[in-house]
């Protein structure tokens, strides 16, 4: 695509980061951090409405103004009518429960339903234009994208991500489908007879981790990677780790991913193994449904922060939408989430300690809401400087929870929009039941319009 020399981006494009006249940026950062926890929070919405919308209280906004009844519950909307609309069309997700094409592959935290993305894209991006999800996790939205037959670009800080987005959005043709299951089924065999012969195999996995199995499953983990390590080509050998790494939490005795609780699982010898086959044999079904409804080309990963994406983009890369789901304040702790992972695969976990953004191990101080600030407000800013005046960011965010206050996420971001260049244009919102037994949260699906 040609790009017009009027939407080329410059620094100059980007308003500077000044706060509104009415209102401070350390103002902003007050009344986000100390925002009442009232679930409907009246008035809140105020920001949302753009010059040429009309206030809800006028009966002029036509059937987007109804609650809609599903999964989440009434969507309350405001903004521009038409986008508004879209935006809670999205968020009905209730009647579609199904994991399609690649996207229950993985076990995944927070993921954003795949008919969100779909419905977005398909709606609100431009016709042969390129999506960018700087939080691009397990990959939704580069999987929907194709689909759309629209370009992508993903990020993430963890590697684990990327490998995994790519491996779900990239489908392997079919005589590599043939091929990789042929290499699985050798792995199962191969680690099969080492089960049988009681073969020595060392986990080399820390002590904390370790200790998440049981004795015999342990020892198969650790032989049924010694076989994935000998397959050729590197690429096939890509692809079965991430096989391998959907075993993981499954077959430890914890919970689930963002749960640290443990549970005794009673697992049989050899079901690991089997499993690695079922998984692989899954993932090739999956991709040959995924392959024909492929329309956009392959998205370009890159393993970055979002807060410095913007420099890691390639040269001349023409950024026509964002759409992301960024983290919800100290809800989530990806690097603990995928620490078995992390331990198994061999993957450096410092960087997602270091710089993860929003992450529940720093929810708690007196500074932890102002550093979720600062933090969401140097994303939004990237974010902008990867995009042409008048193209849209559509954020999916819920409320956090800092330091014992519900930070609400509607509030946080339409502050920060006119301190990073983007101005509110639309808004749905649903209650999301609290998983600790307090008050409902607010999830929020958000369009920003650079200005």
């Amino acid at each position: 695509m040609t790009q017009n020399p009027a939407l080329q981006r410059t620094p100059r494009d980007i308003p500077p980061r000044t706060a509104r006249a009415s209102c401070s940026h350390s103002q902003v950062r007050e009344r986000c951090c100390k925002a009442p926890q009232d679930a409907e929070r009246a008035g809140s919405y105020a920001g949302w409405m753009s010059a040429d919308s009309t206030p809800p209280d006028e009966g002029a906004r036509g059937p987007e103004r109804q609650p809609l009844s599903n999964l989440g519950g009434p969507t309350v909307v405001a903004g521009e009518p038409e986008l508004a609309a879209t935006l809670a069309g999205a968020m009905k997700t209730d009647g579609e429960t199904r994991e399609v094409l690649t996207h229950g592959f993985h076990s995944y935290p927070a993921r954003m339903h795949w008919y969100t993305a779909r419905e977005v894209l398909q709606k609100l991006c431009p016709a042969g234009g390129t999506v960018l999800d700087p939080f691009c996790g397990s990959g939704t939205v580069l999987i929907e994208a194709r689909v759309a037959g629209l370009g992508s670009v993903g990020g993430d800080l963890s590697p684990l991500a990327t490998q995994l987005a790519r491996i779900k959005s990239v489908y392997a043709p079919a005589p590599a489908r043939e091929r990789i299951l042929e290499s699985a089924a050798h792995v199962m065999e191969a680690s099969l007879e080492r089960v049988r012969a009681r073969a020595p195999a060392h986990a080399r996995v820390p002590p904390d981790v370790a200790r998440l199995y049981g004795p015999h499953v342990l020892k198969e983990l650790a032989g049924l990677r010694e076989e994935i390590t000998r397959v050729q080509p590197e690429g096939d050998q890509d692809t079965l780790w991430m096989v391998f790494s959907s075993l993981l939490t499954k077959f430890s005795n914890q919970r689930a991913d963002s749960s640290s609780e443990e549970v005794e699982r009673r697992i049989r010898k050899g079901l690991v193994s089997e499993f690695f086959l079922r998984k692989t044999r899954e993932l090739c079904e999956r991709w040959s449904r995924l392959e024909p409804e492929c329309t956009g080309p392959p998205p370009k990963l890159l393993c970055s922060d979002a807060r410095d994406l913007h420099r890691r983009l390639p040269g001349r890369t023409r950024i026509d939408m964002i759409l992301c789901s960024p983290p919800y304040g100290g809800t989530y702790d990806y690097s603990e989430h995928h620490r078995l992972r992390f331990a198994w695969l061999g993957l450096p976990l410092s960087g997602m300690q270091r710089h993860e953004i929003g992450a529940r191990r720093n929810a708690q101080g007196p500074e932890s809401a102002r550093r979720w600030h600062d933090e969401l407000g140097e994303t939004l800013e990237s974010m902008r400087r990867c995009l042409h005046p008048g193209a849209m960011a559509v954020l999916l965010m819920g409320d956090g929870e800092l330091d014992g206050r519900r930070i609400p996420a509607d509030i946080q971001v339409e502050e920060l929009a006119a301190d990073t260049g983007f101005e509110p244009a639309a808004i749905a919102s649903q209650s999301r039941p609290d998983r600790r037994g307090a008050a409902d949260r607010k999830e929020h699906l958000m369009a920003l319009r650079a200005r």
